[in-house]
């Protein structure tokens, strides 16, 4: 009897600790108030789901903020940074399965303006460097991505695009979520963009899209959430496809 006891008492408490351990898990997914009042701020785009997919928007937020490694190169990481970048990232991993929150990328490096990147030849805005695990932003250029909302030019999307470009084939519990199909139809269609770029023809796309086929995906990106309507209608058969790629599209969430 006092052995029954015994195990009866420890499942109450195996189970006491685990619905406290999933309200703990729940609650550290979440947003604080402040930390929801920057999203609300920036972010139309959290604005535009429904209730059930704006919780979900802040885990994925609050998750990728929380696994991240944050460190100020020249300037002060202040939370309000933090949140932003997180929900940036949120917003292209919205379509996926929240537990992506790419992974590979453990450190965030945030600088004032632009910096000299890894090869130092140039100034960058970003910067991935998949083999560190490191994505580098320019805080003056990525606030303006987000202040100037409608030109396609958005530096936190485009350097979070890179990201996931490299996560689907970097072997680790998060590769491999891009449709292999899609993908290929992305590239085929992207090597015919590129080459009317190239050869001066017009384009949505600005030239630099036709750098590579990295560089192709994250102005697509851009142009994705910034200027969807004119993306859709003018390069529909990419848009369709990134729309597949990504699960998501901007212009059914504004329906």
């Amino acid at each position: 009897m006092e052995d029954l006891l015994f195990l009866l008492v420890g499942f109450l408490m195996t189970g006491i600790f685990a619905m406290l351990g999933g309200v703990w898990s729940r609650k550290k997914r979440f947003l604080g108030a402040d930390q929801q009042a920057v999203v609300l701020k920036y972010f139309p785009f959290h604005a535009s789901l429904p209730p059930q997919e704006r919780e979900r928007f802040e885990r994925v937020t609050g998750r990728f903020l929380q696994d991240k490694e944050w460190q100020g190169a020249g300037i002060e990481i202040k939370e309000e940074m933090k949140v932003m970048i997180s929900a940036c990232a949120a917003q292209l991993l919205h379509g996926f399965d929240e537990r992506i929150t790419l992974t590979h990328f453990d450190r965030i490096i945030v600088f004032p303006d632009a910096f000299h990147g890894h090869r130092k030849d140039r100034y960058h805005q970003g910067e991935v460097n998949p083999r560190a695990g490191v994505i580098k932003i320019s805080w003056a250029h990525f606030l303006q991505g987000y202040t100037l909302s409608g030109d396609a030019h958005n530096v936190g999307l485009h350097e979070m695009a890179h990201a996931l470009w490299f996560e689907d084939f970097i072997p680790n519990m998060e590769d491999g979520f891009l449709d292999p199909t899609l993908l290929q139809d992305w590239k085929i269609l992207g090597d015919q963009e590129m080459a009317a770029i190239r050869a001066g023809k017009p384009s949505l796309l600005r030239n630099y899209a036709a750098t590579n086929q990295e560089e192709f995906f994250a102005v697509a990106v851009e142009y994705f959430f910034e200027r969807s309507v004119a993306f859709k209608a003018e390069l529909p058969e990419l848009y369709a496809v990134l729309s597949g790629l990504l699960k998501q599209d901007p212009l059914a969430s504004r329906a």
